[in-house]
Parts: C-alpha cells; sequence; structure tokens
C-alpha cells in the first residue's frame, strides 16, 4: 500500500456519500478494522486523534450487504 492510497475521513464521506457520523459507526462497531482500513496518524500523546482511511479496502467492507456483515 502506497501513502496515496490513506486519506482523511472526509474524502471518503464524500466519495461515498455517506456522513462523518457514518463513517465514526462503521469504525466504532468493528466493520472497520484498525491498520486494514483506517489508522490515527497523530503523535502518541496527541490530545485528538488524526484518523486516514484506506479507501478501496473502506469501498470494498461497504460492499458486503448489512445482513451478511460479521
Amino acid at each position: 500500500m502506497s501513502k496515496s492510497d490513506w486519506v482523511k475521513g472526509s474524502e471518503v464521506c464524500e466519495h461515498l456519500g455517506i456522513s462523518d457520523d457514518h463513517l465514526t459507526r462503521l469504525r466504532k462497531e468493528g466493520l472497520l478494522k484498525e491498520n486494514k482500513h483506517w489508522r490515527n496518524i497523530a503523535r502518541p500523546m496527541a490530545a485528538r486523534p488524526t484518523y486516514r482511511y484506506h479507501l478501496k479496502l473502506v469501498e470494498k467492507a461497504l460492499e458486503v450487504p448489512q445482513e451478511l456483515r460479521g
């Protein structure tokens, strides 16, 4: 994976037509896995996380019908 594969959450939301809240929910519910679909690039002692998402893998995860998601 190249560095350019990882984009800001706002870019993912715009590309997929979902809200930031929906993207956050997908991450917190575990559909999107850390270090596969998303990563926190903030410094270790940063007050707030800075997330980057792998757009192609997030897109692929959302292609699975909701009733089949484990």
